[in-house]
């Protein structure tokens, strides 16, 4: 039965597609999705999913979306949902109370699913942290019945020794395929965060949430009317699950299963080649199936669902935002983002509104929710802010695991989307005229949209990879890399990168060879990017396009202005600011260099409102 609902899902085309809502639980109102099924296959048992932490959830994002889908698909109201401080949701990882917060925000989902949704039955799927909240929320009496526990620890000092040891990890493989050596020296992101906070792979867990979460044992919590409870602990792929946990459960008197959980490793990969682990999903929703007729758990008072909203209004700085959730058709498949703005008062009229592209298959709140931050901070400036997902990521519409080849998103098809964007704002009555830009991809997308449509007036280019891309351009330079490795004798950097980059070397033996057999040059690609670089920057120039370039070292692009003598024509180009971030990182993980990339895009924003009002003034 498992395989077979295995390769149905796969075969499902997931018409399910969620519902965004706000539910306005305390203290901070979190982003919702509602997947709801047809009246003629509903169930009486809702499903929540209660997301991981940190960069999990930003891998686990895509495969909860469709896990939603087929739990609707299969009759079950599915709720998926951000906690407090993370994801669109609302509030800060610097507040207090978090995991109070995140509590509440389970009990709240669980209470409007059940309340709206007709649900009889309650059951919440927790992935780490996810899961531990969870379990929390239901020994302190939310009104869940059932618990799905994937990956998770009894102890929250296991949790927290994990989170640290895997950012650890992740921090180790971010080898780059570059000369460079050292980086300047930079503040420990305890001299950055306070002394006790922890940053998980560019993610904040301040002093005061850690030691709530390391407080926290799972098995000191009771289990109230434990018999009427089942509970379903999957392994980690091969690992057992936490022993003091099951037993716990166990002893309790509710009805324990322990199952396999394939896939998980897969699923917690970089967000391009996370893949979702059907059979997992499969076997979960046979077990649903198996307590369909079992008698709910008995709810301790009747449940006041938080009210629903179709907008948040924060405050940033005393100064009254607004967000909301965008949807766009864009050749029959939905777009999804968030819209924040100012809400009307002094700020006045805008002058732009700003269009933030989601970081390849990372979703639109970029890495380290760092497109939230901005966008937020912007609106409180008197700026509409997007933040976009493009076909295929996040929670836009498009088939899973198109993505999956390296090089996929660095195609400039991807600005037409961006020019929808752009298209459905002004049709809003938003100002036409726009901020663009992302990090790498999307970059490029930016850069792309902007040299196609003359209302984009400043360009956010953040560890752009190129101007133009191909393969080709790709292996020439990594082959220009490799001999200054070389040359520099620097024999650990090239084992390095055979070993965890094989790919990069397999493309480029493949296109030097392709090139010495067609009789050209291996050694480069002479002046034609130089001069496509050239004709970008003119074109830009002569709309007075106010253009940030911000490139980590090693980045290869710096190494293309080095090499085509372009760091000394810089001044033809006067609407160009090209700064070089002090730092290797690719993604921001250290906490100092988010705040000198978010002061970096501020600065961006003031030149290009200053720039719009000369402007106006001329015209």
């Amino acid at each position: 039965m498992t395989e077979l609902l295995s390769d149905a899902l796969n075969e499902w085309p997931l018409a399910a597609r969620g519902r965004p809502f706000y539910l306005a639980t305390a203290p901070d109102a979190v982003f919702a999705m509602l997947h709801a099924p047809e009246e003629t296959t509903r169930s009486d048992t809702g499903v929540i999913l209660c997301s991981p932490f940190g960069w999990d959830e930003l891998s686990a994002h895509r495969s909860l979306r469709s896990w939603a889908g087929a739990l609707a698909e299969a009759g079950h109201p599915a709720l998926r949902f951000d906690l407090p401080g993370s994801g669109d949701s609302g509030g800060s990882p610097r507040e207090p109370r978090r995991l109070e917060a995140w509590t509440a925000a389970v009990d709240g989902a669980a209470a409007s699913l059940r309340a709206t949704e007709g649900c009889e039955r309650i059951v919440a799927i927790g992935i780490g942290l996810g899961g531990i909240v969870a379990a929390n929320a239901l020994a302190l009496g939310a009104p869940i019945d059932d618990l799905v526990l994937w990956g998770v620890q009894s102890r929250g000092r296991v949790f927290m020794r994990e989170l640290q040891a895997f950012a650890r990890i992740l921090d180790a493989e971010a080898v780059h395929f570059s000369a460079v050596k050292e980086t300047p020296p930079a503040p420990a992101d305890s001299d950055v965060l306070g002394e006790g906070a922890v940053n998980a792979s560019g993610f904040l867990l301040t002093a005061e949430t850690v030691a709530a979460i390391e407080a926290l044992d799972l098995t000191d919590l009771a289990v109230p009317d434990a018999q009427r409870r089942r509970i379903l602990l999957l392994r980690r792929d091969s690992s057992e699950v936490d022993r003091r946990l099951r037993e716990h459960y166990e002893r309790s008197g509710a009805e324990v299963t322990v199952a396999d959980g394939p896939g998980f490793g897969t699923l917690m990969v970089d967000p391009q080649f996370s893949k979702p682990p059907w059979e997992a999903f499969a076997y979960t929703m046979n077990w649903l199936a198996q307590g369909a007729t079992a008698a709910p758990a008995a709810v301790a008072a009747p449940v006041t669902p938080p009210p629903r909203s179709a907008e948040i209004e924060l405050s940033v700085g005393g100064v009254a935002i607004r967000e909301t959730p965008f949807e766009l058709d864009f050749d029959g498949e939905q777009l999804s983002g968030v819209l924040t703005e100012p809400v009307p008062s002094s700020l006045g009229e805008p002058a732009l509104c700003a269009i933030l592209l989601n970081p390849g298959a990372v979703r639109r709140i970029g890495h380290h929710r760092m497109w939230v931050e901005v966008a937020r901070r912007w609106a409180a400036r008197g700026v509409p802010t997007l933040r976009l997902d493009v076909v295929g990521v996040g929670d836009s519409d498009g088939v899973e695991g198109q993505y999956a080849p390296r090089t996929a998103f660095q195609r400039h098809e991807f600005a037409k989307q961006v020019i929808a964007a752009c298209d459905e704002l002004e049709r809003r009555g938003l100002p036409s005229q726009f901020i663009v830009g992302g990090l790498c991809s999307g970059a490029y997308w930016g850069l792309h949209a902007a040299l196609a449509d003359d209302r984009v007036r400043g360009l956010l280019l953040v560890n752009l990879l190129a101007f133009f891309w191909s393969e080709d351009f790709g292996a020439m330079r990594d082959a220009r890399r490799t001999r200054a490795l070389l040359r520099e004798r620097d024999l650990g950097t090239i084992a390095r990168i055979v070993a965890t980059d094989r790919w990069r070397m397999a493309r480029m033996a493949r296109v030097l060879v392709a090139r010495a057999r067609a009789g050209r040059d291996g050694g480069g690609d002479g002046e034609g990017p130089g001069a496509d670089i050239v004709g970008v920057l003119a074109q830009l120039g002569e709309r007075d396009v106010e253009t940030l370039l911000l490139l980590s070292l090693g980045e290869p692009l710096y190494d293309d202005f080095v090499s085509y003598g372009l760091l000394d024509r810089l001044d033809e180009w006067p609407n160009l600011h090209l700064e070089r971030i002090p730092t290797a990182e690719h993604v921001f993980r250290s906490a100092w260099s988010q705040i000198y990339i978010h002061d970096a895009l501020d600065d961006a924003l003031s030149r290009t409102l200053g720039e719009k009002s000369r402007r106006s003034a001329v015209d």
